[in-house]
């Protein structure tokens, strides 16, 4: 096989695409964009091959990055539910990072009442947008979506 590189993203649209495809290509695909730090790819690579142990894999680097969205995206696709010291560990990561809307997320999982409180407060000093609702593609409610189905009951 030719040595491959970064897909334009026209390419890398129909290649994700494509029904028909090979799967040891694909996983490559995800490796060549995990290296060069291209994450959300990298997991739509891996997802497309059902390279779950890639998938798994990765979790270090997105736990690193403090990125809740990719977190709960590679969750979502290996169908399982993150443990709770892994949410913890992100949290952290991402409030050093001052990733506060991430963070904010993770301890709002963990019903972290204190650390959620301190967060909010930090963006309201920083008049930043605090965001209730959840994170997109994660396949979560927000809390405006689960309070209308309550009032429907």
């Amino acid at each position: 096989m030719a040595k491959i590189t970064l897909l334009s993203c026209l390419k890398k649209r129909d290649y994700l695409n494509a029904r028909v495809f090979d799967r040891e290509e694909c996983v490559k695909y995800g490796e060549l964009y995990q290296r060069e730090g291209f994450f959300s790819d990298a997991i739509d690579f891996f997802a497309k091959a059902e390279a779950k142990e890639k998938l798994k894999a990765l979790l270090p680097q997105i736990i690193e990055e403090g990125d809740v969205f990719l977190f709960t995206k590679i969750y979502r696709l290996l169908k399982e539910d993150p443990p709770q010291t892994a949410w913890q560990e992100i949290g952290e990561i991402a409030f050093k990072l001052g990733k506060w809307q991430f963070a904010l997320r993770a301890f709002q999982v963990l019903g972290d009442k204190d650390k959620v409180a301190e967060i909010e407060t930090l963006l309201k000093e920083k008049n930043m947008f605090i965001t209730t609702a959840a994170l997109p593609g994660t396949g979560e409610e927000s809390r405006s979506q689960k309070r209308k189905k309550e009032k429907r009951k």
